[in-house]
């Protein structure tokens, strides 16, 4: 995640993240060919352990590869000439989140731990991969109990993984097409996981590919984690707290793959009555996490706004203190990625608009922005 901060600018953030993400659904795909043909292996170790030996060495050597090749930021890339490492530095100024700065600062994590967007966030990592833990432990028994032998599962299961990389790249095409859509895009993604796990309570065992369809629009839940770590890499200044962020969300992430599976009890199979409930209720937690994410960043803005913030001088002062390793909270002229679509949209249609926005109760809160955006205007 830090990485992703370091290399490319907000807009761009989200759909490398959704490659990333959802390579691991294409995995599901290839492991699912793979761990079928494996599974006619007749040797000396079990099938499962020709996976582990076959697929740990692929990871082990991809790992040397990545090791050797990929630099730690602009400034030790070696593809890159002086100029172009300058380039890279200016585009990603503008970020407002700072490059990478290797001292430790416990400040930054103090501020971390006092912040309400760290907790949001955490809340959200933990009710969002509850359900990735059960699902993706038990996703195998769950196909087998709709009636699948354990072969024709390896091949079931390669859907949800196609589907996991089809919705994450979407939705992060998305978010990188029209700034600041990564909170409304997240929303839209829990409905069709929604739709799927009031499918699998709902649907009699005697249709079973109805259920199992429901199963893979599930799925579509992982968009979701994965624009949530966009949220931490756009709007989060700091290289410590950046880190201890990110830290933070990787334990939501572990907490909840681990709390998860619990909730399945074979007992229950098929229908996994408590593992449904519990996907239920997290999907309700989440919902109301990106509300509050979403009524946190509208009061920040609102409140930097009215101290000047958005004028052009705040706006270079910010992205120099970015580069002076400052917090999103210590930088007052840091804007949080959330409504800068709207003032952009003001500009770029400024006079079709206006007739609007001259009505008292639109004009004022927006006037001093419109003189910086579009300071030749007659109508400001």
């Amino acid at each position: 995640m830090v990485m992703f901060s370091i290399w490319y600018t907000r807009m761009e953030q989200p759909l490398r993240l959704g490659i990333w993400i959802g390579c691991a659904g294409l995995g599901y795909v290839i492991a699912g060919i793979t761990s079928f043909g494996i599974g006619h292996i007749h040797g000396a170790l079990t099938s499962w352990r020709y996976t582990f030996l076959i697929w740990g060495c692929i990871t082990i050597a991809w790992g040397v590869v990545v090791l050797v090749l990929l630099p730690d930021n602009p400034a030790t890339a070696k593809f890159l000439s002086e100029d172009e490492k300058v380039g890279v530095t200016e585009r990603v100024k503008a970020n407002g989140t700072g490059l990478e700065d290797k001292t430790f600062k416990r400040a930054q994590v103090l501020e971390t731990l006092t912040d309400a967007k760290t907790w949001l966030l955490l809340i959200f990592a933990i009710t969002s991969n509850a359900p990735n833990g059960g699902l993706t432990t038990f996703q195998g028994l769950i196909i087998r109990g709709l009636g699948f032998s354990k072969l024709q599962t390896t091949l079931i299961q390669m859907p949800s993984g196609a589907i996991q990389f089809l919705v994450c790249t979407g939705a992060t095409y998305v978010a990188s097409s029209f700034e600041n859509a990564r909170l409304l895009t997240m929303f839209v993604c829990l409905l069709p996981t929604l739709a799927g796990v009031i499918g699998m309570w709902t649907l009699p065992s005697s249709v079973p590919w109805g259920r199992m369809v429901c199963l893979w629009i599930t799925f579509t839940y992982t968009a979701t984690w994965t624009l949530s770590m966009s949220v931490v890499t756009a709007n989060t200044a700091g290289h410590t707290k950046k880190s201890t962020s990110a830290a933070m969300l990787l334990v939501g992430y572990c907490l909840g793959n681990f709390i998860g599976p619990f909730f399945f009890r074979k007992a229950q199979a098929p229908r996994y009555e408590l593992g449904v409930g519990m996907m239920l209720t997290c999907l309700g937690i989440q919902m109301l996490s990106i509300l509050g994410l979403y009524l946190l960043f509208l009061t920040r803005n609102r409140r930097r706004a009215a101290e000047n913030a958005l004028s052009m001088e705040h706006v270079a002062e910010g992205q120099i203190r970015g580069l002076h390793d400052e917090t999103d909270l210590q930088n007052r002229s840091f804007k949080v990625g959330f409504l800068g679509v709207l003032l952009e949209k003001i500009a770029d249609h400024i006079v079709p608009q206006v007739c609007i926005l001259k009505r008292k109760r639109f004009w004022q809160p927006y006037k001093a922005v419109l003189v910086v955006l579009d300071p030749g205007n007659p109508f400001v």
